[in-house]
């Protein structure tokens, strides 16, 4: 093999197979060493030695090229994760949203146990009191009993909540209210709602003359025990059901001595850290068929 030959073999080699380079270049070493006569030894020393300083360069090439791909495979996943932790992060550390979600050291109730904020619907409560979503640009809330700037001075009457629901012994802070507000104003609100109206015997005051007429309308209906139990665990399960997790309230089925006139004070009134149901999201049968659940499961 002439040394122009031998240099064409060796280019071809190479192109081929970056990975099996070293293998061609010593076969073809070998090749060179057995079949051809050199005349000068020392031109063949030379060129083995070339030979092989070819074959370190090109492999280190190869794991340069490898790791570089390596690194750069690791550089963009990382970079594909860390807007999404970042964005998980902001969500969970709301001030406003902790706030929403915290319970009551008093009695373990939450604001988000009532009020739905589009997420927490789960909770059946909510379905029968107001959002919260931009509550703080509502007219007015409590049925009249806040407007205009009072509003989001009192977290859309959260205020009332915290001291009369809750049970806290301090009123909100300005900062508490702040960050309420600002957490309302953060949530999607598809269907915006200036002012949320309903009818009440409780608000602006306890009416005792309406009340007297619903309990006569109540016990001249028929309740209906199966209906009841399923409207007891929704609206009032969470704080006397089987699971309740409230603390300090009454037991209803452990010696329970009320009667259809009572239990219609407690949800038309409301008692304590019970609030009151209006007649617009549980009716008086809804009533008639809770109280025939409860007096049912007491043996009554």
């Amino acid at each position: 093999m002439s040394s122009f030959e031998f240099y064409e073999l060796l280019i071809k080699r190479l192109k081929q197979n970056s990975t099996n380079t070293i293998l061609y270049i010593t076969l073809i070493k070998y090749n060179f060493m057995l079949n051809q006569k050199v005349n000068d030894l020392r031109s063949a020393i030379l060129l083995i030695c070339f030979i092989s300083m070819l074959s370190i360069i090109t492999s280190c090439g190869n794991k340069t090229e490898d790791n570089s791909a390596k690194t750069g495979e690791g550089k963009g996943k990382t970079e594909t994760k860390e807007p999404v932790k970042e964005n998980t992060s902001t969500t969970q550390t709301s001030p406003g949203k902790e706030f929403f979600y915290a319970k009551s050291k008093e009695n373990n109730i939450a604001c988000a146990d009532c009020h739905g904020d589009g997420t927490n619907l789960k909770n059946t409560l909510t379905k029968y009191f107001s959002n919260v979503q931009g509550a703080d640009k509502r007219k007015s809330v409590f049925h009249g009993k806040f407007s205009g700037a009072e509003v989001a001075s009192n977290a859309s009457g959260a205020s009332v909540c915290w001291e009369s629901y809750m049970k806290m012994k301090t009123p909100m802070t300005p900062e508490q209210i702040e960050s309420l507000n600002k957490y309302y104003s953060s949530l999607p609100n598809p269907n915006p709602v200036d002012e949320i109206k309903y009818e009440t015997i409780s608000l602006p005051q306890n009416d005792k003359a309406k009340l007297k007429e619903a309990q006569k309308k109540i016990m001249a209906l028929t309740g209906d025990a199966a209906n009841g139990e399923k409207k007891f665990e929704e609206a009032c399960g969470l704080c006397h059901g089987a699971n309740k997790t409230v603390k300090k309230v009454p037991d209803l089925f452990d010696e329970f001595e009320g009667n259809v006139k009572s239990i219609t004070y407690n949800v038309r009134f409301g008692d304590g850290a019970m609030p009151f149901f209006n007649e617009g999201v549980l009716s008086n049968q809804d009533v008639a068929d809770i109280t025939a659940y409860i007096l049912k499961k007491n043996g009554k």
